[in-house]
């Protein structure tokens, strides 16, 4: 259960070297007002944290979430 509209929270996951790092961010808000950053080959997660926050409580603060996603691996293909 949320306790306040107010909070910050990071979280980071290494595992076969890829590197994700989730940042989320809240403030006092009359409304529910989310902005989602992150890479374009990431914004299929946008539905899954909408969601997640549905579920977990959240219904008022303006909301800001943060995706970083690099890929460290000799194999990583870039694109031009």
């Amino acid at each position: 259960m949320v306790k306040s509209m107010t909070g910050y929270g990071r979280g980071l996951i290494c595992e076969d070297g890829r590197e994700m790092t989730v940042e989320v961010k809240s403030v006092n808000h009359r409304f529910l007002d989310l902005s989602f950053r992150a890479p374009k080959n990431l914004s299929f997660l946008e539905d899954a944290f909408r969601s997640f926050l549905n579920e977990s409580g959240v219904r008022r603060g303006h909301v800001d979430i943060f995706i970083n996603y690099a890929n460290h691996r000799e194999d990583a293909q870039t694109v031009a």
